[in-house]
């Protein structure tokens, strides 16, 4: 079997588990669609569906080497804005939305812990792929006994590599968005292709992630890289070039900032039936008292006469 298409049925069992999953999520929550705990299990969920793929690329590298790499992301990418959805997977904007304070700490650090758990989970979900025997060179994966580190610059160098990925992803996505919609084929292709891009130039330099959860799923522990070298390039390096693109690019609103605005519009709307119902009732015991009080006098006018 051809290695593109053992790593074609990879992908596709990663998004058939994340897409089955996601429908038992949906039946569970069924009249709840608005609870906390099923938007962090998609949350899980897609996390993982991104890390998976991921420990297939080093395999596409060496057989079809960058131009291989720039087709297998470029198809990831799309494949993700297709199925993607009720997910962030990336903790960057997690982490800006808490620093301006848009949002609790309690629910960033549940979304976080949930994002480690599926990156973490990804890879026994790939050893699941693999132990099918598809192809030798994924029999090679699930033997291997230790990674290597993508990591082959010194610090400072690796630090600039992301950056410069992350920030010009938010450029680049920021400028299809002024000249295409937001939800046009053409912009997410346009945003897909520079992933795709970038990745063939730094893949050999960082590994050129571009997202920490990735990374920490793909290269954490691996030989070649202190955790201290692994925390500077792939966490605090895209972190800094994500505030600093939103800082000149504009804030955007996620999922979660909308839920709660949902909530409190809904809130408000119970709260005032709330008042007309206590409006009403209070009507109809005026309107009870004031028949009571015309049946007293009547009955008191008969007396009298």
């Amino acid at each position: 079997m051809r290695v593109w298409v053992a790593s074609l049925l990879f992908y596709s069992f990663c998004f058939v588990v994340a897409e089955i999953l996601r429908k038992i999520v949906e039946r569970l929550y069924v009249g709840n669609e608005k609870r906390k705990s099923k938007t962090l299990l998609l949350e899980f969920i897609g996390t993982m569906q991104v890390c998976a793929p991921m420990f297939d690329v080093g395999i596409i590298l060496e057989t079809y080497g960058l131009v291989g790499v720039f087709i297998e992301i470029t198809v990831l990418e799309l494949a993700n804005g297709f199925w993607l959805r009720d997910c962030i997977a990336h903790p960057c904007p997690l982490v800006t939305s808490c620093v301006r304070g848009h949002k609790a700490l309690k629910w960033i650090v549940s979304v976080f812990t949930a994002q480690l758990a599926a990156a973490y989970l990804s890879f026994y979900l790939a050893r699941t792929f693999w132990r099918l025997g598809v192809h030798p060179l994924h029999t090679e994966l699930l033997e291997a006994d230790h990674c290597d580190a993508d990591l082959t610059v010194a610090i400072l160098t690796g630090s600039v590599v992301e950056f410069m990925a992350t920030f010009s992803a938010k450029a680049v996505e920021y400028l299809s968005k002024r000249f295409h919609a937001e939800d046009s084929f053409w912009a997410m292709l346009v945003n897909c292709s520079f992933s795709g891009y970038a990745c063939t130039l730094g893949i050999h330099l960082t590994g050129m992630y571009g997202n920490p959860i990735v990374a920490w799923a793909c290269t954490f522990n691996c030989r070649g890289a202190t955790h201290k070298a692994h925390l500077a390039v792939y966490w605090l390096s895209p972190l800094v070039a994500w505030w600093v693109a939103e800082a000149l690019f504009g804030f955007e609103e996620d999922e979660y900032e909308e839920y709660v605005k949902e909530r409190e519009v809904l809130k408000k709307i119970s709260e005032v039936e709330e008042d007309e119902d206590e409006e009403e009732e209070d009507g109809d015991t005026v309107a009870d008292a004031e028949s009571l009080v015309d049946h007293e006098v009547t009955v008191e006018g008969k007396k009298d006469k």
